[in-house]
């Protein structure tokens, strides 16, 4: 099975609402990327159009509707996605997976609709799909796919069955990444990508992990009082600012749970040396500057001086 264990028993409650004949025609997952939802849900479908499941509902991969759906002409089945040099999923998309779904059914059991990333329907796309969510066609199944079901349409979210692709576990996220042959820490890994295990793997065969890495450093010298604001200013300015920004924020997450008591998030030990050094009201009140600066992350000001901005804060 193309599962990933952490989606195992989201897999399994499935898989008993479709043998009892309960599963809802229209299913909204939402969780976040990097976490393999997409091999999810791709999984999922091919075990709906599957002519020989196997006893776990997995397709067997084997049977013609399988071979089809490999080969990506299966008249069955249809993938709403943005288009090339699209910001949206666009209405004529959605009329045409309307005109898909009053088809009839070719050879598999089911008719089987992805849609991904719901969130980019624009309200004429997502206006034109509540027709069939409202009236869906016998033996058919809609399968939505986002990572922020709030900028859905309420009216889409009230028609769908929610089903929620949490975040693996510390330790299912370490054991998967574990199995492959990584160039940098498993921890520092997990930590950088949110404790998003694919992302994360992702993460290993760039120089993000190593930019990071001296980002810390470099912010660690300016509250040490040491290190010259202007030369470090000079190396970052032409980074991404937003990246810069958000890599601070996770920080300040981590050590605020570690200063709260929470022994289950990983730390670092330079981020434990962090800990030690800044108490609960500073790190709330960098925080709150930091999204101030946020605010100016988009704005065409001078690079440089964006960078000494943030560097000041922690010399501060």
């Amino acid at each position: 099975m193309s599962v990933y264990p952490w989606h195992l028993p989201i897999w399994q409650r499935l898989e008993q609402a479709k043998a009892d004949n309960h599963l809802h025609h229209a299913l909204l997952f939402s969780g976040e990327e990097g976490c393999g939802n997409e091999a999810f849900l791709e999984a999922f479908a091919n075990s709906l159009l599957c002519l020989k499941p196997a006893d776990d509902g997995s397709a067997c991969g084997q049977c013609r509707s399988c071979q089809v759906l490999i080969s990506q002409a299966h008249p069955d089945f249809m993938a709403v996605k943005l288009l090339d040099d699209k910001q949206s999923i666009l209405i004529d998309q959605i009329r045409e997976l309307n005109y898909f779904l009053g088809l009839s059914r070719s050879y598999s059991l089911r008719r089987v609709v992805i849609i991904q990333p719901a969130e980019r329907m624009n309200i004429n796309a997502a206006n034109s799909l509540l027709k069939s969510l409202e009236e869906p066609a016998a033996d058919t199944h809609i399968l939505l796919l986002t990572e922020h079901p709030a900028l859905l349409l309420p009216t889409i979210r009230s028609r769908c069955q929610s089903v929620r692709l949490f975040l693996p576990t510390h330790q299912q996220a370490l054991a998967w990444l574990q199995q492959h042959s990584l160039q940098h820490s498993v921890e520092s890994l997990l930590e950088t990508a949110l404790g998003r295990p694919l992302a994360a793997l992702a993460l290993d065969s760039t120089d993000t992990l190593n930019h990071r890495t001296q980002w810390l450093a470099h912010l660690i010298q300016c509250l040490q009082g040491q290190g010259n604001i202007t030369d470090i200013s000079t190396q970052w300015e032409k980074f991404d600012k937003v990246q810069l920004l958000d890599w601070q924020f996770t920080w300040l997450k981590i050590l605020l749970k570690q200063q709260a008591g929470d022994k289950n998030t990983p730390i670092s030990p330079e981020l434990r040396d962090l800990c030690a050094v800044l108490n609960q009201q500073r790190l709330f009140s960098m925080h709150d500057k930091l999204l101030e600066l946020k605010k100016l992350s988009t704005h065409p000001l001078n690079p440089r001086l964006f960078v000494e901005s943030m560097l000041i804060l922690w010399q501060a």
